[in-house]
């Protein structure tokens, strides 16, 4: 599903909930597509041709009631729910990962919120939030909204903050099952994270390109792997998501 955010005021973008497809967003002034919707005009051959596509026809078979939108979410995966046993949607067991990382960080060192309660999603949450405390992070915002009007994209920013050294980087949380024992990443993470930290980086006037790390959530074991992209990388993540930044809107907007 796309998604939209108003930037009007580029510096504090707001997301579009009712604002769905290019179509609604050509009708409001800069109103810009997300990072993730800009990265997914590069389609994979075999997961958007054919895994998705014979999945969507399988589950409509299965689930004759269920409307397109809601069959495409369950063609990601689904998981067991650790408390009630019933299946969700990947995009749900990750969705709340997410937020209790969140409330901890900000109860914890962002003196916002309550402290969270004690939930069986803590297991999953609290890898990250410890080797926070242990590499003496010094944590920025959660869930930061970032902008850009050049390239007319914006994104949210799962982590930000200081590392040991006193340099800005940004962590992005993803669950994901069958990993190995080691981060399981893709090319579209390191575009995501890398185009957000120029974005950064050119919004706070830096002098260099903010760190990127991949935080990986093992679904089934809840332990975490770090994986650190390096310049060279980045360098290529930022052309690709810049590139597809440009092509999305010759072709969409």
């Amino acid at each position: 599903m796309s998604h939209f955010y108003n930037c009007n005021d580029v510096l504090n973008p707001e997301f579009e909930a009712d604002i769905m497809t290019p179509a609604q967003a050509r009708k409001v002034a800069k109103v810009y597509p997300s990072v993730t919707t800009v990265l997914g005009i590069v389609k994979d051959a075999f997961l958007d041709s054919i895994y998705k596509p014979r999945m969507m026809a399988q589950l409509a078979r299965a689930y004759p009631s269920l409307a397109w939108q809601e069959l495409e979410r369950l063609t990601y995966g689904t998981r067991e729910h650790p408390a009630t046993g019933e299946t969700i949607e990947s995009s749900e067991f990750g969705t709340t990962v997410h937020k209790v990382i969140e409330d901890f960080i900000n109860h914890n060192y962002l003196a916002e919120g309550s402290a969270p309660d004690d939930s069986v999603w803590n297991e999953w949450a609290m890898p990250f939030v410890d080797w926070v405390h242990e590499e003496g992070v010094k944590p920025v915002s959660c869930e930061h909204i970032i902008a850009s009007s050049r390239i007319k994209i914006a994104g949210s920013v799962d982590f930000i903050g200081y590392d040991s050294d006193d340099k800005l980087f940004l962590a992005d949380y993803k669950c994901r099952t069958n990993t190995k024992g080691k981060a399981k990443c893709y090319d579209k993470d390191c575009q995501q994270l890398g185009i957000e930290a120029y974005m950064l980086m050119k919004e706070r006037k830096l002098d260099y390109l903010p760190g990127c790390i991949s935080v990986i959530i093992d679904c089934d074991t809840k332990k975490h792997y770090h994986k650190v992209w390096n310049d060279k990388e980045l360098d290529k993540g930022i052309k690709v998501a810049k590139k597809c930044a440009e092509l999305y809107w010759l072709l969409r907007m």
